[in-house]
């Protein structure tokens, strides 16, 4: 307490100290002026004088207001810088507090949101679905754990049946709810290496139209009947999965891994597959209108017609199997 008081009491101490000087300075110099004009004898002299010395007085008076104004200014400079410097530290330390304090709301939305996961109710499920969606997009650190909980809640919920077992295209609500989240991804949130895990699940009828699907490993699925129109599937996998009746027009599926995958009646409209490996694919009856097939491989594809090869754009990059011909027109590009 002692030393909060000295320190309180230095400020007003130094300004006295300061104002005793600058006064004795203006003193002497009145002195000063009072002997110049008193003893010289001449009255023009004496007037000439006393101007002169009016005139230093006005710069001497001046001059120490100057010095007094500098002296004040810079103390109230220091004490802004003070303030300022105090203002910044309580910042910093709010901007801490309420990190944390966001940090820890998150956390426990997220394990609330999980709890609701496993609700029996499945209002209560998609208000989970809802809620981790968000804090995928409030918290970019929690964004790929959130798609690991996604995906491993389809992979749980809705596993490959036996195709006997298969019933009509219909998805369940909060099935449908998870892959529409996971399709609203945001990719600029995860590293090229992270792959969704959709592998062996039966998502048959799905709407995932305009979906974000870029590094989806379908392995095995069934999405049969699914709606993927203009879906971003680039890099995808869809190892023996079943395609039948998928409708995928301008799709992306540049790069895509489509081997041994069942495209029977399969709408390819305008979808491009730069780059995708077809080899063992089943494509009777599959629609490749337009379809970009430069670049992919389609060697060992099973049920390709000449007439549907005519109708795609490709070029000589492009692998065909041993009994099909590629048309004349593709020579002009390539």
């Amino acid at each position: 307490m002692k030393a909060m008081s000295d320190n309180n009491t230095d400020t007003p101490r130094n300004s006295f100290i300061v104002l005793i000087f600058f006064s004795g300075l203006f003193i002497i110099s009145l002195v000063i002026v009072a002997y110049v004009v008193w003893f010289i004898p001449r009255i023009d002299e004496q007037l000439k004088n006393e101007t002169e010395a009016l005139k230093t007085t006005a710069t001497i008076f001046g001059g120490i207001a100057v010095f007094i104004n500098a002296y004040f200014a810079a103390k109230r400079w220091e004490a802004m810088d003070k303030s300022a410097e105090a203002a910044n530290k309580s910042a910093e330390a709010a901007l801490i507090n309420a990190e944390a304090a966001q940090d820890k709301q998150i956390t426990e939305r997220f394990a609330k949101a999980i709890e609701l996961l496993g609700n029996e109710k499945i209002e209560t499920r998609l208000g989970a679905i809802y809620i981790l969606e968000r804090i995928a997009k409030d918290s970019t650190q929690d964004h790929w754990t959130i798609m690991e909980v996604l995906t491993a809640f389809v992979r749980e919920n809705a596993p490959l049946k036996k195709e006997e077992e298969q019933e009509s295209p219909k998805i369940r609500t909060d099935i449908q709810a998870a892959l529409t989240v996971i399709g609203r991804r945001n990719t600029e949130n995860e590293q090229e290496k992270q792959r969704l895990d959709l592998s062996n699940i039966d998502i048959s009828g799905v709407d995932l139209i305009k979906a974000n699907l870029e590094r989806a490993d379908f392995i095995s699925s069934n999405l049969e009947g699914a709606l993927l129109m203009q879906a971003r599937l680039q890099n995808a996998e869809f190892y023996n999965a079943n395609l039948r009746s998928v409708v995928l027009s301008e799709a992306n599926l540049q790069k895509a891994y489509l081997s041994g995958t069942k495209l029977q009646q399969a709408n390819l409209y305008k979808a491009n597959l730069q780059g995708s490996f077809l080899p063992g694919a089943n494509l009777h009856l599959a629609n490749l209108v337009e379809a970009n097939l430069q670049g992919a491989n389609l060697s060992g594809a099973k049920n390709l017609e000449q007439y549907q090869i005519e109708r795609a754009i490709a070029d000589r990059t492009t692998c065909l199997p041993d009994y099909i011909e590629a048309p004349t027109h593709w020579q002009q590009s390539g």
